[in-house]
């Protein structure tokens, strides 16, 4: 026979579980999908030996809020997609173009790149076209647009920061 109890005290809210003949710290882990290092910390075990009658602790307020807390990371939330942040400039074309392109340090020559302008939050989408070469203006600079796409972020510098964000190749 297995029941729950729930205590309540001014900070905590605590259910116990009262273990059953046969019940074992993975059936109970099972049973509430929770991980064994989970109840034997809130539950102070040295061991994985319980006894029947036993009361265990399976769900607190503070493993809760815990929990809720534990946010993923950006590569768990959006596996295959790369997030960068740096300084965009414009390329020194010497003919205007009307297309949305870019040259970057590290993407993929036809990889698509969604680049926010970190001061005002505007987007724009441009296509790589080739390497940003490593030469000395280029240090600090990510990433260099097009005119025209560069003039779409609105900046109010010729440097700008930026925040990219691209799948994976």
């Amino acid at each position: 026979m297995f029941y729950f109890e729930s205590f309540s005290s001014e900070l905590n809210d605590t259910i116990v579980h009262n273990v059953g003949k046969g019940e074992t710290l993975f059936s109970i882990s099972k049973k509430y999908n929770l991980s064994i290092d989970d109840l034997k910390n809130w539950n102070n075990l040295r061991n994985n030996n319980l006894s029947v009658n036993q009361k265990i602790i399976v769900i607190t307020q503070s493993a809760n809020i815990k929990s809720e807390r534990t946010e993923k990371t950006y590569k768990e939330k959006f596996p295959g997609i790369l997030k960068e942040e740096g300084f965009a400039s414009s390329i020194e074309e010497p003919m205007e173009s009307t297309k949305y392109l870019a040259l970057h340090k590290s993407a993929k020559v036809g990889s698509i790149l969604f680049v926010r302008n970190q001061m005002n939050d505007l987007k724009v989408m441009v296509r790589v076209i080739g390497k940003l070469p490593d030469t000395g203006s280029n240090q600090k600079i990510l990433i260099r647009l097009s005119k025209i796409a560069f003039s779409k972020l609105d900046p109010i510098d010729p440097i700008i920061p930026v925040e990219l964000s691209y799948l994976e190749n």
